[in-house]
């Protein structure tokens, strides 16, 4: 039986409601706007024609790890992307992922929003990674698995770069690749920038907002697990 009155009401107010953010832990509130902090929308990755949707996973996963908030896939000869929690780790649930019909609606775009397009690619002219510059918006082109880059992609991209190799192998699996790429890119930008987050006070707000609502999702599941959990026990002795 519930007990009325004032002190009733005021233990009520102090329950967390399962659906408010006030449902979450301190410490789970903090982790969030600690990974707020550190998310950019100024350094994007572009995935192209990927024929594999397990390397699409793998990419978005190193995405989130380094605080990429958008990224961009261009649709290709594989099956549509497919969400694989086992190799993403849930990431794509943190992330904005634009889906793209051509390579060349995809970068028209990003260049129109001031990216310089940097396209992975072995050849003539190609530069190091860290000879290209970070102080402004960067996408980072990643070709299909097979074919790497299209002829389009290379024709846009303001400069071609390659991871450089110091074995008989000359090329990486695309989502290491990416990883690589990207722990180089974000401590150019730091270096040349200062810091690697950089969202406006309005998008970090309504990106915590955003993240709030999924974390009290999340704990909410298990909340409701646990209960159903309890019952089955006592149900048992």
């Amino acid at each position: 039986m519930s007990r009325r009155g004032e002190g009733g009401a005021e233990r009520a107010a102090e329950a967390p409601e399962p659906g408010g953010p006030d449902f979450l832990v301190p410490e789970r509130r903090a982790r969030i706007d600690a990974v707020v902090a550190n998310r950019t929308r100024t350094l994007t990755v572009v995935m192209e024609a990927f024929c594999d949707p397990q390397n699409v996973n793998a990419v978005l996963r190193t995405c989130e790890a380094f605080g990429i908030q958008e990224l961009h896939a261009i649709e290709g000869p594989m099956k549509p992307f497919d969400r694989n929690k086992k190799i993403s780790q849930n990431a794509d649930k943190w992330l904005d992922v634009r889906r793209w019909s051509s390579t060349g609606e995809c970068l028209a775009h990003l260049k129109a929003e001031g990216f310089a397009i940097y396209a992975t690619h072995l050849g003539e002219g190609t530069r190091s990674l860290d000879a290209l510059p970070f102080a402004g918006k960067v996408a980072l082109v990643f070709g299909n698995e097979h074919r790497g880059v299209s002829a389009e992609a290379l024709a846009l991209a303001d400069a071609s770069y390659a991871i450089p190799m110091r074995g008989f192998v000359q090329s990486l699996n695309v989502s290491v690749a990416a990883a690589v790429s990207l722990a180089k890119a974000v401590e150019r930008r730091e270096a040349e920038r200062g810091r690697h987050g950089d969202l406006s006070e309005l998008e970090a707000a309504a990106l915590r907002e955003r993240f709030y609502v999924l974390a009290v999702k999340q704990r909410a599941k298990i909340a409701k697990a646990e209960r159903a959990e309890a019952r089955r026990a006592a149900h048992r002795r």
